[in-house]
């Protein structure tokens, strides 16, 4: 998950704080991040089909860490699956499915350790996991909403639109989406890393004049993220001098240019350029639910280059009343039929944060 590598070589824009030190703020967080991480602890029943909230307990311990902090949550969680992570996904499931099978053998063969090991490697949030999850943030007021996709998309276009003064995640990828302030591997005691974007070429070792936000992106997507993986025997070290070696502005012909760079790459491989580029369009122009229109738009407004129709597998549009149900947690992630009729504006105690009068 993220960009290997990425937070040890941006360590000069980090420094390690506590979350008191932001009271007042509105944080975003990506919710699967604490779930998964609860749901680790209670993995061998979920692996075997028992009943368990455990990890919604694990999670309010952290949503409670920042409430008694005088910070604002608001929880932001996974969607439909990404059209552009699709070769991703399929090998997450499939190695999934096979440490299941794995540990469900080690329970017959007695072997608890083995299959205590394999279950937590087999851990998925269902989309009933996170159901139940998100009726406890209603029960107590507590603002979320289900990006369209993934929840990096919508935490970054919370962030740049300042409905959130800060994000708390797990994952580097949140970085390359253009998040300026964000803070990482928060314990239950409150500490963590924090993270300032405008640090970033003072981490590189890179001149001010030689750095752009995009020419970060570039570096990123060429070491290998979730999109795309790199071309063997590159990685962020190696991708960092193909791209802040030269002056050229045409990614085309930086990445033609390879292997006359890097001594290890003796070719482009073949479809490279194209997953690069629909790589960056992904980090670009995927689909977020706009909380004040109650539409789906892009992160990144088009410009008039791109036709939208070309970016399918950024993100597919839905209607607005479809739009609106998936953002509430309404929808069945897998079959699109409604689940649930809530509504916060009808509620006794209503959930603000997307609804509120004053922001529609």
């Amino acid at each position: 998950m993220g960009i290997t590598g990425l937070l040890p070589l941006l360590k000069k824009a980090s420094r390690n704080c506590n979350v008191r030190k932001f009271s007042g703020y509105t944080v975003a967080i990506d919710g699967y991040c604490w779930l998964h991480k609860g749901a680790f602890g209670c993995a061998e029943k979920l692996g075997k089909g028992e009943p368990t909230t455990a990890y919604i307990t694990y999670c309010m311990k952290y949503i409670n860490v920042l409430l008694d902090n005088n910070i604002k949550p608001i929880l932001v969680l996974d969607g439909r699956n990404l059209p552009s992570k699709a070769h991703t996904e399929k090998k997450r499931r499939e190695k999934r499915e096979e440490n299941r099978k794995l540990a469900r053998k080690y329970l017959q063969e007695g072997n608890r350790k083995g299959a205590w090991e394999c279950f937590t490697k087999c851990v998925d949030i269902t989309p009933a996991m996170a159901r139940e999850f998100i009726k406890e943030l209603r029960r107590l007021n507590i603002d979320y909403v289900v990006a369209p996709h993934e929840a990096d998309a919508q935490l970054a276009y919370m962030a740049r639109k300042g409905i959130a003064d800060m994000i708390i995640t797990e994952d580097s990828d949140l970085v390359l989406f253009g998040c300026p302030k964000i803070f990482f591997k928060m314990n239950v005691n409150g500490d963590g890393v924090y993270f300032e974007d405008t640090k970033i070429p003072q981490s590189l070792g890179v001149k001010p004049n030689q750095y752009t936000f995009e020419r970060f992106r570039w570096m990123c997507i060429l070491s290998g993220c979730d999109y795309l993986p790199s071309i063997p025997g590159i990685g962020l070290g190696r991708a960092k001098k193909v791209i802040f070696s030269t002056t050229e502005e045409d990614i085309t012909k930086i990445i033609l240019s390879i292997p006359s760079v890097l001594d290890q790459v003796d070719e482009v491989p073949e479809g490279y350029i194209d997953g690069f580029i629909q790589a960056e369009n992904t980090f670009l122009y995927q689909l977020v639910f706009d909380t004040i229109t109650r539409t789906v738009i892009p992160l990144t407004p088009y410009p008039d280059t791109v036709n939208p129709e070309d970016l399918g597998y950024a993100g597919r549009y839905e209607s607005k009343q479809l739009a609106i149900g998936l953002a509430l947690g309404n929808v069945d992630l897998h079959n699109l039929n409604f689940v649930d009729n809530f509504e916060p504006l009808k509620s006794v105690s209503p959930v603000g944060f997307i609804y509120s009068s004053n922001r529609c």
